[in-house]
């Protein structure tokens, strides 16, 4: 059998939020090496891990790409079987995502992974798909170098990429990808798409699938506040924005003048709700003990996101006691940050502040006050894109972008370029 698929890959220091062939996979970005496949018994685990594929997820990968050769249990299967013994992106120093191995083993595993969901879509699920991939991804503006980019593209391209979906203790499926072409893109371009069009090309008032019935108004806080009657993504066409994308372990300040990022005036630092949630370990198991052995990153931020759940964790109160004063931290440097690049730019150079991203929604209730008094002197509007939509602005864009004729003339020069150098 034989697929292609368009992917828009948003690589996030804590979630994984990829669409594949039209689908949004959200996943904790992380990965544990395994000695065996877990499963016992075909006839019970092949249905139930064909039903939840992305959250049974046990592959084996053989790739050209620098990856170990091994088995792999994938995000959530990651952290059920392994707790905090998981690999995920190391979020301080300098450590580029070009050079981890988390963005190629899971990008592999769920592309692999899609590529069975749709066999079993169509009615049956061969021994061998092959897949052909293009695909989009970002890297942070301090991480999209020209060595940081070709690093991630060749090793993406340099295929093919051999993985078997373990489905049960016998039942595989082997799966052959290929990457026809890689564009990597710096963070802050893909949210301009997305927070302009939806899925249809249409210009955006709540969620980026028109099939989507999520009617929260991603403009609807900001028409508020500033007056506008119809907000809609067609107000920030043409306008100057600094973006606030605040991610686990990095917080980007790219600058757009239109759909364009302008380079020059493209910032980021190494701060995030990542870094404060990692010196809060500590202090939630003093605060409860007997209640954690010890909790990954990614552990006490289920625990922190739980807050806008239905069902709150018990330790949810001493999670986030634990965490405000280290948020606190990370939202003063944010901001001496934003400060800065406000000065850098020009005031006058910008119209809109724009703030999403994960860490966005866990800093809101100490950042947006201080944020929006900072704007109001200065006279910039400042959108605060809702938790509803803030996470998977990048991955909307990135799938945009995709299936863009940018894209497409892009790859079209990229072929070219090969063929010449032949």
């Amino acid at each position: 059998m034989k697929m292609h698929f368009l992917v828009g890959n948003d690589i996030g220091n804590s979630e994984h939020d990829i669409y594949v062939d039209g689908k949004l996979i959200r996943q904790p970005n992380v990965y544990a090496s395994a000695g065996m496949v877990p499963w016992t018994d075909d006839d019970i685990d092949v249905q139930k891990n064909l039903k939840n594929i992305y959250d049974n997820l046990a592959v084996s990968i053989v790739s050209p790409a620098g990856i170990p050769t091994g088995l792999y249990l994938i995000g959530r299967h990651a952290l059920k079987t392994h707790g905090e013994n998981v690999t995920n992106l190391y979020v301080k120093g300098n450590n580029s995502k070009a050079d981890q191995s988390v963005p190629y083993i899971n990008t592999l595993a769920v592309i692999a992974a899609r590529a069975v969901e749709r066999a079993a879509e169509k009615g049956s699920i061969p021994d061998q798909i092959s897949v052909k991939v293009d695909m989009a991804a970002a890297l942070p503006v301090r991480q999209h170098t020209p060595e940081n980019v070709r690093v991630m593209k060749e090793r993406f391209m340099k295929g093919p990429h051999k993985i078997t979906v373990h489905l049960g203790i016998t039942k595989q499926v082997d799966i052959k990808v290929e990457f026809e072409y890689v564009h990597i893109l710096p963070e802050g371009t893909p949210p301009i798409f997305a927070l302009q069009v939806d899925s249809e090309g249409n210009w955006r008032t709540t969620s980026y699938s028109t099939s989507d019935s999520n009617e929260t108004l991603l403009f609807g806080e900001f028409a508020k506040t500033y007056g506008i009657d119809q907000a809609d993504g067609s107000y920030l066409e043409g306008k100057n924005i600094l973006h606030v994308d605040s991610g686990d372990g990095t917080t980007d300040t790219p600058f757009t003048r239109g759909d364009a990022v302008d380079k020059d005036l493209s910032d980021g630092i190494n701060h995030g709700v990542g870094h404060a949630i990692t010196d809060s370990i500590n202090d939630l198991i003093a605060l409860v003990p007997g209640a954690f052995n010890s909790l990954s990153r990614q552990q006490y931020s289920e625990i922190l996101k739980s807050q806008f759940s239905n069902r709150k964790h018990k330790f949810l109160s001493e999670a986030l006691q634990a965490f405000r004063p280290h948020c606190a931290n990370q939202v003063e440097q944010i901001l001496k940050h934003i400060n800065d690049r406000i000065l850098a730019i020009g005031a006058n150079e910008i119209d809109i502040v724009a703030v999403y991203g994960g860490g966005s929604i866990l800093m809101r209730e100490q950042l947006y006050p201080k944020l929006k008094e900072l704007c109001d002197k200065v006279r910039i509007q400042l959108l605060y894109v809702p938790a509803e939509y803030a996470v998977t602005l990048n991955a909307e864009g990135l799938d945009y972008f995709v299936r863009s004729d940018i894209y497409k003339a892009l790859k079209e020069t990229s072929k070219q370029a090969a063929a010449t150098k032949q």
